[in-house]
């Protein structure tokens, strides 16, 4: 498997039949395999995580499919503004919160379920190929002081019962694949504007759910804190990809 951070939340992940394309709204994408089926995702509507460039994708790669949050609205009215065609609307699966889609990409078989965000949309977990990917989109322990005690205590709340929901869907997933309730690849957000606050949503994650890898996102190209968060947790040092780079390629 072959991950690159494009920029921001955006990333490329290469399975063995097939690529899957995450919130991708800035940066340049590496030359794909035009014989593998593309799926994109977006997790919500906010700028910095869906961008209407997307939908050009199938011009170049014709194996296009699109999986995006509910929160993301298509009407008719809007498809001159996105460079939307039928054709095009055509290959878009929406997702609610808390659901399950089963399908194939390139013969394999794919199953993606999706977890309520602490923000709007959604966060996904896929399942194929013998492995488990958690893209989080927003989904975050978004640790707000100047919004008050009260939104803080809420937010860890709703975030602790979210990654509650993303336990369970591992556990189902692992049954289903006869394989273990660890998530090989995580993509979660690190947000500097945090202040200290900044890694609590990674961490929680990783005491509840057994992570082999994790991608840090959403970090606003401060890539130093990165580093900051392994010093801080050297037992989890090594499974925290240290990005150093938009564009950066991995082998996983």
């Amino acid at each position: 498997m072959k991950v690159t951070f494009i920029a921001h939340s955006g990333f490329l992940v290469e399975w063995e039949h097939f690529y899957t394309l995450f919130d991708w709204w800035k940066g340049e994408l590496p030359p794909l395999d035009r014989n593998k089926p593309l799926l994109v995702f977006a997790s919500h509507s906010h700028e910095d995580h869906f961008d209407k460039r997307i939908f050009t994708l199938p011009a170049e790669y014709p194996d296009t499919r699109y999986i995006l949050s509910h929160d993301i609205r298509l009407a008719t009215r809007r498809w001159e503004k996105l460079g939307m065609t039928q054709e095009i609307f055509s290959r878009v699966t929406s997702m609610r919160a808390n659901s399950l889609y089963a399908t194939k990409a390139g013969g394999a078989p794919l199953t993606i379920r999706t977890v309520v965000s602490t923000d709007i949309g959604v966060a996904f977990l896929l399942s194929a190929e013998g492995k488990l990917v958690y893209h989080a989109g927003d989904l975050n322990w978004w640790h707000w002081e100047e919004e008050g005690k009260q939104y803080c205590t809420n937010m860890a709340a709703n975030y602790r019962r979210a990654v509650g929901k993303l336990a369970d869907a591992v556990r189902d997933e692992s049954a289903d694949c006869g394989c273990k309730p660890v998530i090989d690849v995580v993509m979660a957000p690190l947000d500097p504007r945090l202040g200290d606050a900044y890694g609590l949503g990674i961490e929680y994650l990783m005491e509840q759910i057994p992570v082999r890898t994790l991608f840090p996102m959403h970090f606003w190209e401060k890539f130093d804190w990165i580093e900051r968060y392994r010093r801080e947790h050297p037992a989890d040092a090594e499974k925290i990809v240290p990005i150093s780079r938009n564009g950066q390629v991995f082998d996983i």
